[in-house]
């Protein structure tokens, strides 16, 4: 009895969340994309400071070894940030594309002539989602990975609402691994944010001390000899966004790289720059340093 109690709770909160979610989505559907953008960060920035993430923030941010008060700015820029990327998601169709700053364009082109699969890597930082939209709008066929949303209502909805006719998303497991499989056979694209915690991952060094990283991309890259492609956004003034491509890594360039050690350099090369460079702009919520 007690377990169909908790059951029905379940559905019944879902249903709920469900509710709220789309009443949200509604209402600042009716804004523009910059209103939403900046009504998050007030919100996120003024309510997070009374929930458990601001302390996971702080913790986290110790690993760059800031003295108290420049670690209280982060938390609080960081804050805003989170709520700015959440409510941006609600009206990514109207964001409006001159307000994307691009200047690698040879990069872009050395990427696009190369004939064999490639691996687009990324991190939450910027607006993640703005990123993977930019490389679709240059044409790329991308295929990603995605943890799904505890509510189910709520997931649906996102992704049934996220694919576009060359954006193809797979539920992480193992029924992901084989669509990515696939797609790099086919010679097509991956596109994957690996900067975050995988419990079932590699233990490896990321800014001094140790955490568990995913490491199937590399696995991937490795077994399919694929190119690399690091690519990420930064926020700039009045929700403008620069979109840096990195150079791309062939594989003649880590071929001698075991796993581990592709994800490590790929962290400290990489990541652990494009943090550095914007602190407040990375997803710090995540207890990335747990083991």
């Amino acid at each position: 009895l007690l377990r169909k109690l908790k059951n029905i709770f379940k559905v019944f909160r879902n249903y709920i969340e469900f509710v709220f979610f789309i009443i949200l989505k509604n209402i600042l559907g009716l804004f523009s994309f910059n209103f939403a953008s900046n009504v998050g960060g007030i919100l996120v920035g003024f309510f997070g400071k009374f929930t458990k993430y601001e302390q996971i923030i702080k913790n986290n941010l110790k690993v760059l070894n800031l003295n108290d008060e420049k670690s209280s700015r982060l938390t609080k820029e960081n804050l805003k940030e989170t709520g700015k990327v959440f409510f941006e998601f609600f009206n990514l169709n109207k964001f409006d594309w001159k307000n994307i700053d691009f200047d690698n364009i040879h990069i872009m082109d050395e990427i696009k002539s190369h004939k064999g699969p490639k691996i687009f890597i990324s991190a939450h930082i910027g607006n993640w989602e703005l990123t993977r939209n930019f490389i679709l709008r240059h044409g790329f066929t991308l295929h990603s990975v995605y943890r799904h949303a505890n509510n189910e209502k709520i997931d649906n909805y996102i992704q049934k609402n996220r694919k576009k006719n060359n954006a193809f998303f797979y539920k992480k497991g193992s029924e992901s691994a084989k669509s990515m499989i696939k797609a790099l056979k086919q010679n097509e694209d991956l596109a994957l944010l690996i900067d975050q915690r995988d419990s079932s991952g590699l233990e490896i060094d990321f800014f001094g001390k140790k955490a568990l990283a995913t490491d199937g991309f590399a696995n991937l890259a490795i077994r399919y000899k694929t190119m690399i492609c690091p690519v990420y956004s930064i926020r700039n003034q009045n929700n403008k966004f620069q979109i840096i491509f990195e150079k791309p890594l062939r594989y003649e360039e880590y071929k001698n790289y075991d796993v581990k050690g592709l994800v490590e350099m790929i962290h400290k090369k990489y990541f652990e720059k494009w943090i550095t460079h914007s602190p407040s702009q990375w997803l710090w919520v995540h207890k990335r340093w747990k083991l």
